[in-house]
């Protein structure tokens, strides 16, 4: 979390209540840890995707964009027009370029590509109605359009430079494309769930609008889950049975109003609801699975998309209607699997810090080779502070709130994190306050 100028003085001492609340413990606690991230950031964000140049956002809506910070404080939205907001965006990092989707209804709705060099956006293909999703898979790049479950398309191509139609999809209003761990193509379009199977397709109707499919990590990349949430009664989460290229049937994992969007975190689904009362729910991945809502006490009115945060595991940021937030150790305690939170110990004190803080933290066994890392909210490592043989025992570093370049970094939350042999043992977080 950044201070900014933006927050108003009785914001700040409330802020910083907080931050010692949460400071309070060396050790993250144990109920559910939730940091609003960017707060340049306080308006609906759609879609999230790591790239070259770091945390790329789509921002819907009039003024919205693609948006990314091209320094620490600054966030640069670029669009089309001021009334055209982004929907979904993808990099291509070896094109050096961004495609993205904007949509509002309007006559210039269509996929564009921004090349990050000129900063310029070049139309690829508009489309009559808007569009929902541009996608890179293993298969190519997929652009996905239309409206109401009628007129809209499908678009395809393999390297990002040619374009073109699947043509089973014209006039059917494609919401997603994913594929499985054996490279299978599910398709919805409107409550239908497509599986490709040698150029054909094979179809199930769902009981109400699909919005989102999702695949499970390795090993579980077999399964697949879709968010049914057009509004309606029938509204759930369902995996999807098939076999040797068809649809099967459908497997009711639970029933939540307005499903929007699927992750998976531990061992559970996260599920994003738009929903006035309830938008977060860990979620058995089993028939007739238990659901724990998480996100009770952000004050948010829908979660749209979902991003992996690579400085701590496991966490997830979302996107919601205002802002991103960052959740770690949101299981209940009894369901806490992270066994090597528990052993291992890493602090830092003085907590808050202002300007240098020792970071504490023991190794267990004799002659490991010990990583210490420090990175920023938006997962840029910005300092090494170790990288060699310790033997066992109690160590310590101190770290002077500079970064790789000796810069001394702003005012804001930041996290380090103990590598040991290569494998992550536990992270924790520290404030910097001036």
């Amino acid at each position: 979390m950044l201070l900014n100028n933006y927050l108003s003085k009785k914001r700040f001492n409330c802020f910083i209540m907080l931050i010692l609340f949460l400071f309070s413990s060396t050790l993250f606690s144990q109920i559910r840890d939730w940091e609003q991230l960017f707060q340049a950031i306080d308006r609906p964000v759609v879609d999230m995707k790591f790239s070259s140049i770091g945390l790329l956002f789509a921002l819907p809506g009039n003024g919205g964009g693609l948006a990314y910070f091209t320094e620490q404080d600054s966030l640069n939205i670029y669009s089309i027009a001021t009334n055209l907001g982004a929907v979904s965006i993808v990099p291509d990092d070896e094109n050096y370029r961004i495609f993205c989707a904007f949509g509002c209804f309007s006559n210039s709705d269509g996929l564009y590509e921004f090349d990050l060099a000129t900063q310029e956006f070049e139309l690829v293909t508009g489309c009559e109605y808007p569009p929902h999703f541009v996608k890179k898979l293993s298969s190519g790049f997929y652009f996905g359009y239309g409206f109401w479950n009628m007129n809209g398309g499908l678009l395809h191509s393999t390297d990002g430079d040619n374009w073109t139609a699947i043509d089973f999809f014209d006039f059917k209003d494609v919401t997603d494309v994913e594929e499985n761990g054996d490279g299978a193509l599910f398709i919805s379009a409107g409550d239908e769930i497509y599986l490709e199977n040698e150029g054909s397709y094979t179809s199930l109707t769902t009981p109400s609008l699909i919005t989102d499919i999702y695949v499970r990590d390795y090993p579980n990349n077999y399964e697949v889950y879709i968010a049914s949430g057009g509004g309606s009664y029938s509204d759930a989460v369902y995996r999807v049975e098939y076999e040797n290229g068809e649809i099967t049937g459908l497997t009711f994992i639970c029933g939540l109003f307005q499903p929007n969007k699927i992750y998976e975190y531990e061992n559970y689904l996260v599920v994003g609801c738009i929903d006035y009362y309830s938008n977060l729910f860990l979620v058995e991945p089993e028939e007739n699975g238990q659901v724990q809502e998480i996100g009770e006490e952000l004050g948010i009115d829908g979660a749209y998309c979902f991003e992996l945060a690579p400085i701590n595991t496991p966490n997830f940021m979302v996107g919601t209607d205002i802002g991103v937030f960052l959740g770690t150790n949101l299981t209940s305690i009894d369901d806490q699997q992270i066994e090597t939170d528990s052993f291992v110990e890493l602090s830092n004190f003085p907590n808050p810090f202002n300007p240098t803080t020792t970071i504490s933290f023991s190794v267990a066994q004799t002659s490991s080779f010990v990583t210490l890392s420090v990175y920023n909210t938006k997962g840029q490592k910005i300092k090494t502070l170790l990288s060699e043989q310790f033997p066992a025992g109690q160590h310590s570093v101190i770290w002077d709130g500079r970064d790789f370049n000796d810069k001394q970094v702003g005012s804001g939350i930041y996290f380090y994190k103990l590598n040991i042999n290569d494998k992550t043992e536990a992270v924790r977080k520290c404030l910097l306050l001036k």
